[in-house]
Protein backbone atom coordinates (compact mmCIF):
# COMPACT_ATOMS: atom_id res chain seq x y z
CA UNK A 1 0.00 0.00 0.00
CA UNK A 2 1.32 3.16 -1.36
CA UNK A 3 1.85 6.53 1.56
CA UNK A 4 -1.06 8.63 -0.34
CA UNK A 5 -3.28 5.12 -0.17
CA UNK A 6 -3.14 4.86 3.01
CA UNK A 7 -3.43 8.67 3.92
CA UNK A 8 -6.95 8.33 2.22
CA UNK A 9 -7.65 5.55 4.23
CA UNK A 10 -6.74 7.16 7.23
CA UNK A 11 -8.25 9.95 6.44
CA UNK A 12 -12.04 7.99 5.40
CA UNK A 13 -11.67 6.14 8.73
CA UNK A 14 -11.51 10.02 10.10
CA UNK A 15 -14.12 11.25 8.48
CA UNK A 16 -16.22 8.01 9.57
CA UNK A 17 -15.52 8.12 13.36
CA UNK A 18 -16.31 12.52 13.28
CA UNK A 19 -19.61 11.45 11.67
CA UNK A 20 -20.40 8.87 14.30
CA UNK A 21 -19.44 10.93 17.07
CA UNK A 22 -21.85 14.21 15.78
CA UNK A 23 -24.73 11.05 14.81
CA UNK A 24 -24.07 9.75 18.92
CA UNK A 25 -24.38 13.71 20.35
CA UNK A 26 -27.14 14.91 17.82
CA UNK A 27 -29.19 11.77 18.86
CA UNK A 28 -28.48 12.47 22.45
CA UNK A 29 -29.76 16.06 21.97
CA UNK A 30 -32.75 15.05 20.57
CA UNK A 31 -33.68 12.30 23.21
CA UNK A 32 -33.19 14.60 25.70
CA UNK A 33 -34.95 17.26 24.06
CA UNK A 34 -38.13 15.16 23.81
CA UNK A 35 -37.48 13.50 27.55
CA UNK A 36 -37.86 17.37 28.44
CA UNK A 37 -40.92 17.47 26.47
CA UNK A 38 -42.34 14.28 28.05
CA UNK A 39 -41.88 15.57 31.46
CA UNK A 40 -43.78 18.98 31.34
CA UNK A 41 -46.66 17.15 29.33
CA UNK A 42 -47.03 14.84 32.12
CA UNK A 43 -46.49 17.65 34.74
CA UNK A 44 -49.18 19.74 32.77
CA UNK A 45 -51.61 16.27 32.31
CA UNK A 46 -51.36 15.82 36.06
CA UNK A 47 -52.22 19.23 37.04
CA UNK A 48 -54.90 19.26 34.74
CA UNK A 49 -56.25 15.66 36.35
CA UNK A 50 -55.96 17.40 40.12
CA UNK A 51 -57.87 20.47 38.75
CA UNK A 52 -60.93 18.50 37.06
CA UNK A 53 -61.09 16.37 40.37
CA UNK A 54 -61.00 19.04 42.56
CA UNK A 55 -64.11 20.68 40.06
CA UNK A 56 -65.90 17.52 40.27
CA UNK A 57 -65.76 17.25 44.20
CA UNK A 58 -66.62 20.62 44.83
Amino acid sequence: MFKDERAQVSFEYLLTAVFAISLAISSALIIQTLRTMALEAKAKILTIRAQTIEQVMA
